[in-house]
């Protein structure tokens, strides 16, 4: 049956659905073949509908089975390893920034894992932030009515 299926294509069709299985676009196809990229979408509609398949990539994978005279292995081709860059642009610990802007009197460290503070925790740092604020915000208060006072 899969023999009937692939005397139906012409050698144009199979050397199509080859190169489209290297994952080749028809424009890439096209000079490769020596057509255009629109007969190389025609050869290829007609090639899955000749196979049965629903689309190129399961074109590619029938007519492999069919010429290899075994079936496809899917996770066959596995991507290369990831190769980590030893230059990257996050810092890999704590600087002396970082130590320094931590030290500030009763603010909480910068950086750390996200989600490190119990919610007791987060509470105390979220109240410290506050009154922080706070005061920042009364000094700037202050400052602003001493100026008017003065100037008036």
């Amino acid at each position: 049956m899969l023999d009937d299926r692939l005397a139906k294509l012409s050698d144009v069709q199979k050397q199509c659905i080859r190169l489209s299985g290297e994952g080749r676009s028809s424009k890439e196809i096209a000079p490769l073949v020596g057509l255009t990229h629109q007969t190389v979408d025609q050869y290829l509609h007609r090639a899955r509908q000749a196979l049965g398949a629903a689309n190129r990539r399961e074109a590619a994978r029938i007519l492999s089975e069919i010429e290899n005279g075994r079936t496809f292995k899917r996770f066959e081709f596995k991507p290369k390893a990831v190769v980590e860059e030893p230059d990257s642009a996050i810092p890999a610990g704590p600087t002396e920034q970082d130590e320094r802007a931590s030290g500030l009197p009763g603010l909480p460290p910068i950086g750390g894992k996200p989600n490190d503070l119990t919610p007791g925790a987060r509470l105390v740092a979220i109240s410290k932030i506050a009154l922080f604020i706070l005061i920042c915000g009364l000094a700037m208060t202050l400052l602003l009515k001493g100026a008017f006072v003065a100037l008036s």
